[in-house]
């Protein structure tokens, strides 16, 4: 394995690819890229706005160190992803990688069959996985989509927008945006701060429905399922 180290200006979007190999982003106090791979090959592009990492083929891992607050684009076929550190806006998509992110300012991750983690995500947040769970801490207005896996979120500070087939629907919300839930069979839990009085939308052929919240204006809340049960309930 190689290493090179580059300049990253200001404004400047780190653009990160790997065929089937190991992604790992650290993001510190430092002003450079430093990448350490198999056959590291780069690129400026974008008239300048965008500084493009690629590893050489065959499933080497891509290590790259990064100043915090970077805006960074990661793409893979099958390799999974760690971001640790405090990033700005990324992006992340992967076939079947499990995809696992420590703080953002604003993220976007994809994946087909593995998981998806992130810890804080101070603004919007999108998540989406065929098959793998879902999972996030601490995250602004969100968006969260899985077929089977289970979608679990700690706490949202904006509006939720989540839908499954048969996976799970976790959540507790700080009642500051609207919630939309649909699923075929997976049970809603979502849960609200004390005294928030929300207005309720509920739809279900045969799944329980109960709202331990009394009805008022506070947040528009719906959810639809087919069989699955709808629960909403205070902290």
């Amino acid at each position: 394995m190689g290493a090179q180290l580059f300049e990253l200006p200001v404004a400047v979007t780190l653009r990160l690819q790997s065929r089937s190999g190991r992604v790992d982003v650290i993001a510190e106090p430092r002003d450079d890229v430093l990448a350490e791979g198999d056959s590291i090959e780069s690129l400026v592009d974008d008239g300048g706005a965008t500084l493009r990492i690629r590893s050489g083929r065959g499933n080497k891992p891509l290590l790259v160190r990064c100043p915090a607050g970077s805006d960074v684009t990661v793409g893979t076929q099958s390799g999974p992803v760690k971001m640790t550190g405090d990033f700005g806006i990324i992006s992340v998509t992967t076939a079947s990688g499990a995809i696992e992110v420590e703080s953002a300012d604003e993220a976007d991750l994809r994946t087909m069959s593995a998981s998806v983690t992130i810890g804080t995500c101070r603004g919007r947040c999108r998540m989406n996985s065929a098959s793998g769970k879902v999972q996030a801490g601490s995250v602004g207005a969100a968006s969260a989509g899985t077929m089977s896996g289970s979608i679990q979120i700690d706490e949202v500070n904006g509006s939720l927008k989540a839908h499954s087939v048969s996976g799970s629907i976790d959540a507790a919300c700080g009642g500051e945006g609207a919630i939309a839930i649909k699923t075929v069979s997976g049970k809603v839990h979502i849960e609200l701060p004390q005294g928030c009085e929300p207005k309720t939308r509920f739809k279900s052929l045969s799944g329980r429905i109960r709202c331990a919240c009394p009805e008022g204006t506070d947040v528009l809340v719906e959810a639809m399922s087919v069989s699955g049960s709808i629960d909403v309930v205070p902290r």
